[in-house]
């Protein structure tokens, strides 16, 4: 749930498989809300729909502040994830929600709607970033840049932690009464840890990306607590005045400190609270079984109790399936010989002081190949595989949940279901079938999936407002699962909700037994459930996943500042904490309006919106002016766009537009450049696998250079290294191959490409009014002139190290001894050899077209190099625009 400027990685991704404009779009209008979803999601869209105008009315209220816009609303879910994006821009305003429910030991697993918290939230971010500026002058620069001053200066923390702190308040649910959120603060406290004040908006440590929201939201409390329920609307009011004023200046006026110095005394006070909270309590934590980092969990105790298998994720990203033995650590024994012989060999020397466990060592690891999370292993009832979740692309590289099945001892690692949207499965009695969870298109359901076969059977009914998970079989065949309705989380066993709750994530003990984790009025433990409420642990911080072994003892995942660690109870007798208490309702009602009828999508609202592009070299400049038309999903991009520029540039106009309404893209390109002219007309074809990307291009060009083209490239992408074959020709007699490898060493990425193409025109960039099928015949190269030689033949190799985005590279064109070079005398000597070197450095950026932003596709390029046989440094910055 982000908003801007915290958009961008949600963006990306929206915009690298977000649900394609191919589909079956439709929409539903509201007084002051446009929603659009593929026609598959009706259901929840209508539902979200049908009170979105209430929760706008809740929203403004606490506010004080009612926006004239009309929103878009964008309903998908292209990452099977939970989660909304709000993009308050004054003249367009989008929100996209996703349809999944989030899981209940998630930060937002505590709700009484997820519906209705994902979009109180959202419109929060709308309503409370599109109040305009009264000054003159800003007022006059939202027209280029349409953000308030609010959107521009105001910290990330302050932006999600205010949405936070009204979906706790118009809800009555979320992360401010959520014991996710106490458990956080107290446990970050009681260690230590809190964030800085500089950290709040961003930290690359544990948890560090929500601090916004949880800190956020506890620091905004305390503020209001302090100063009054109207001293954060003086804010608003402070930082869109006609005066202008910095976000500071703002808020010490009406706080009268800084911000940064009443967070420090919120953090003390916090601190201590959170000390003295802890010492009322008698702590039963258990003892450090792994310390593993991050967010690694999902625990699960093989039938034998011999091994655990869990799944491991570091902070670069990459996920492990790791396979423990349950038995003495071997590390252990090592370490206590070489401190015997350490202390034979200096008798006054000290044994080191051991606070924690030694690290064991995986008996066997599974890493994706495509890089991709791991989720919810369990071990099959013969204990020799392991079930487990890893999502996957669909052909438009939209993510499903499926199923895998991995046999530890052969190592062969087998997909179970294809694109089934089922997770969080529990083989069965028999062996080939298990019960899993499925969520697709806003509903959730229990399933049997067949184990062979893949295929998927409904169990029962599916539902938008009841949410089901984790389904678990014990030995007698009984089933619990998690279940969720307007009540909270509780436990359902063979169709009997169980009379706690707060519970979830339930799991049998050997005996019949039946665990649980249940959130209680700040405090989140394992309990046994099965006969009333047995408390299990009492811990500062939580505790999740509970993973029975067959001896009576209970793995289960601790909750650190620096990740979940797994810990370990010899028993499960005795501790205590208080039961759950009710649900408390908010002070808002949401009452389902009538809605109109849906209407096809169609074209959508086309928009209009201007840009400016063009390339600066050391040989040139163009300058591009141009208009963009389209719409919001992004069905149809079309751009007219001209250009002017110095004598060596592409000059001229093009009008180009592309229709992605079907599952090929269909392009026309009208263009004019000096002297030449025409029209091409082509389409593009993409299809993803989970580690494979095709693209197939091909369509002909009429005018002065008539010819048809074909372009085609596959690519491999695998979790460290990724290759790229790309050939294409035209019936012009130009031709290229070319094949790129790279591989990531840590931060830093290695790369090298090598191309081979005849009748290849090197040097210069692209222009937005020249076709791609023009481009076929020319390798580009900002550091060198346009036209710099026609190559009979040509052969060009480069190398790449990038960090961070940067690249370093060299370049060695060959265009062989009978190529026709440039007339540049300056900057190509007349005896120059068959190959040209460039060294230099580069930032590029490549996008596909941003329909939320209203930005078609374009091809950034900025950087400086030398050229072998070229006096001084060659710079440039080049942006290119595509429909």
């Amino acid at each position: 749930m982000r908003a801007f400027p915290a958009w961008i990685i949600v963006l990306a991704a929206v915009t690298a498989q977000g649900q394609g404009p191919d589909a079956d779009w439709r929409t539903i209008t509201t007084q002051h809300f446009r929603v659009h979803y593929p026609a598959e999601y009706e259901a929840w869209a209508r539902r979200a729909a049908s009170r979105i105008e209430p929760v706008r009315d809740a929203v403004v209220r606490e506010v004080g502040y009612e926006p004239e816009q009309i929103t878009d609303i964008l309903v998908m879910n292209p990452l099977a994830d939970a989660n909304g994006l709000t993009l308050p821009l004054l003249d367009h305003p989008r929100i996209v929600l996703f349809a999944e429910p989030p899981p209940p030991e998630s930060q937002v697993g505590e709700f009484s709607d997820w519906i209705d918290l994902l979009t109180v939230h959202e419109t929060t971010h709308l309503v409370h970033l599109l109040r305009p500026s009264r000054n003159p002058m800003q007022r006059l620069l939202s027209r280029v840049l349409p953000l308030n001053p609010i959107t521009l200066t105001a910290p990330r923390w302050v932006l999600e932690g205010y949405a936070t702190v009204l979906e706790g308040r118009i809800t009555g649910s979320g992360r401010p009464g959520s014991s996710i959120r106490a458990a956080i603060l107290r446990q970050w406290a009681i260690s230590g840890q809190l964030p800085s004040y500089s950290q709040l908006d961003s930290d690359q440590r544990f948890m560090g990306m929500s601090m916004a929201y949880l800190v956020g939201s506890a620091y905004l409390e305390w503020l209001e607590q302090r100063s009054g329920m109207d001293a954060l609307r003086h804010l608003w009011a402070r930082l869109t005045a006609r005066q202008r004023r910095g976000f500071d200046q703002a808020f010490e006026g009406v706080f009268g400190e800084s911000a940064e110095r009443l967070y420090g005394r919120f953090a003390s006070e916090l601190t201590a609270r959170a000390i003295e909270l802890t010492k009322r309590e008698t702590l039963r934590e258990g003892e450090l079984w792994q310390e593993t980092k991050r967010e690694s969990g999902d625990p699960a105790v093989s039938p034998d109790g011999s091994k655990l298998a869990m799944v491991l994720r570091a902070a670069h990203g990459e996920t492990k399936l790791v396979v423990f033995s349950t038995g003495p650590n071997p590390e252990e024994e090592k370490l206590a010989k070489r401190i015997e012989e350490m202390l034979k060999r200096d008798p006054q020397d000290v044994a080191p002081v051991r606070a924690k466990p030694l690290s064991r060592k995986p008996l066997q690891t599974l890493q994706p190949i495509d890089g991709g999370d791991i989720e919810q292993p369990r071990w099959t009832r013969d204990g020799h595989s392991i079930l487990y979740t890893h999502k996957q692309p669909d052909g438009e590289g939209f993510l499903h949940h499926d199923l895998f099945l991995w046999t530890p001892e052969s190592g062969v690692n087998r997909r179970v279901t294809h694109l089934a949207d089922t997770h969080d499965a529990d083989p069965l009695l028999d062996g080939q079938h298990a019960i899993a969870v499925r969520s697709r298109y806003g509903f959730s359901e229990l399933v049997t999936v067949d184990l062979n076969s893949g295929e998927v059977a409904e169990r029962g009914e599916r539902s938008i407002e009841r949410i089901v998970g984790h389904p678990r079989v014990s030995a007698e065949g009984r089933i619990a699962w998690e279940e969720h309705d307007r009540s909270g989380w509780h436990v359902v066993v063979d169709g009997k909700p169980m009379p706690v709750s707060g519970a979830f994530s339930p799991e049998w003990g050997s005996h019949g037994e039946l665990f649980a984790t249940v959130a209680s009025e700040g405090f989140i433990d394992i309990a046994r459930i099965d006969s009333g409420l047995q408390p299990i642990t009492r811990m500062s911080g939580a505790a999740f996943g509970p993973a029975p072994a067959p001896d009576g003892s209970i793995y289960f995942m601790s909750l650190q500042p620096e990740g979940f660690v797994v810990r370990r109870l010899a028993s499960s007798g005795g501790a205590g904490f208080s039961r759950p208490g009710p649900a408390k309702a908010g002070p808002y009602t949401f009452p389902e309006e009538q809605l109109r009828r849906p209407q096809s999508y169609g074209i959508g609202r086309q928009e209009v919106g201007v840009t400016f592009g063009g390339a600066w070299t050391a040989y040139g400049n163009s300058n591009e002016i141009g208009v963009r038309v389209g719409d919001v999903v992004g069905r149809l991009d079309a751009l007219a766009i001209a250009s002017s520029g110095s004598e060596s540039a592409e000059r001229g106009a093009a009008l180009a537009a592309t229709w992605r309404g079907l599952p090929i893209a269909a392009t026309a390109h009208l263009f004019k450049l000096r002297g030449r002219g025409g029209a091409e007309v082509r389409g593009e074809f993409t299809r993803r696998a989970p580690i494979t990307l095709a693209r197939v291009e091909g369509g002909g060009l009429a005018g002065s250079d008539r010819r048809a083209f074909v372009d085609g490239s596959f690519a491999l992408r695998l979790r460290r290294q990724s290759a790229t074959a790309r050939v294409a020709a035209d019936s012009a007699q130009h031709a290229r191959a070319s094949v790129r490898a790279a591989a990531r060493l840590g931060s830093v990425r290695l790369a090298a490409s090598a191309e081979a193409a005849r009748r290849m025109s090197v040097g210069g960039v692209a222009s937005s009014i020249v076709p791609d099928a023009l481009l076929i015949g020319r390798v580009l190269d900002p550091a060198l002139p346009l036209g710099f030689a026609a190559a009979r033949r040509y052969r060009g190799v480069r190398g790449d190290l990038i960090l961070s985005s940067v690249d370093f590279f060299w370049q060695r064109h060959s265009v062989g001894t009978d190529s026709v070079r440039s007339g540049f005398s300056r900057t190509r000597p007349a005896e120059a050899g068959p190959h040209t070197d460039v060294r230099g450095i580069e930032f590029s950026l490549r996008s596909l077209p941003i329909p939320l932003v209203g930005l078609p596709a374009f091809d950034l390029t900025a950087g400086a190099a030398r050229v072998s046989g070229i006096r001084g440094v060659k710079g440039w910055l080049a942006l290119r625009w595509r429909p």
